[in-house]
């Protein structure tokens, strides 16, 4: 009777527990698929979400960098880090008063990099902005 229990013939103990596992079998693999996302590398929008504290949705920055990516020869993980060392320098240069976040980086960095400009070097770009900003 514990060997039957224990489920060491594969007929009624394999099926049994098979059955029984399918519910949870569903419930795992959902939680696995967040796992999963949980412990890939959050993708550029959910960076800039995750630098600024997750005041906004990844889904407008995500729009954002859809906007910029294509003028910009950088990529959109490259954009992450060129948005985030002008907020740095930004900060540096106006001190604790400064009220700009990433995405309000990301905004300007949209606005000035030329539409008709395709592959723009966004980096310079955002040095220039950052040099002409401050107090």
């Amino acid at each position: 009777m514990v060997a039957t229990a224990c489920g060491s013939k594969d007929d009624g103990g394999q099926d049994a527990s098979t059955a029984a596992a399918r519910p949870a079998a569903s419930r795992s693999s959902a939680a696995a698929t967040s796992a999963a996302h949980a412990s890939a590398p959050p993708g550029p929008a959910q960076r800039l979400a995750d630098l600024d504290g997750g005041l906004r949705p990844a889904e407008q920055y995500d729009q954002v960098l859809s906007a910029l990516a294509p003028r910009c020869k950088e990529d959109r993980a490259q954009l992450v880090n060129v948005v985030d060392t002008t907020l740095k320098s930004l900060k540096k240069k106006a001190g604790a008063d400064e009220e700009e976040d990433e995405f309000g980086v990301l905004q300007k960095l949209e606005s000035v990099v030329p539409a008709g400009k395709p592959k723009a070097d966004c980096a310079s770009q955002a040095a220039a902005y950052a040099a002409g900003e401050g107090n």
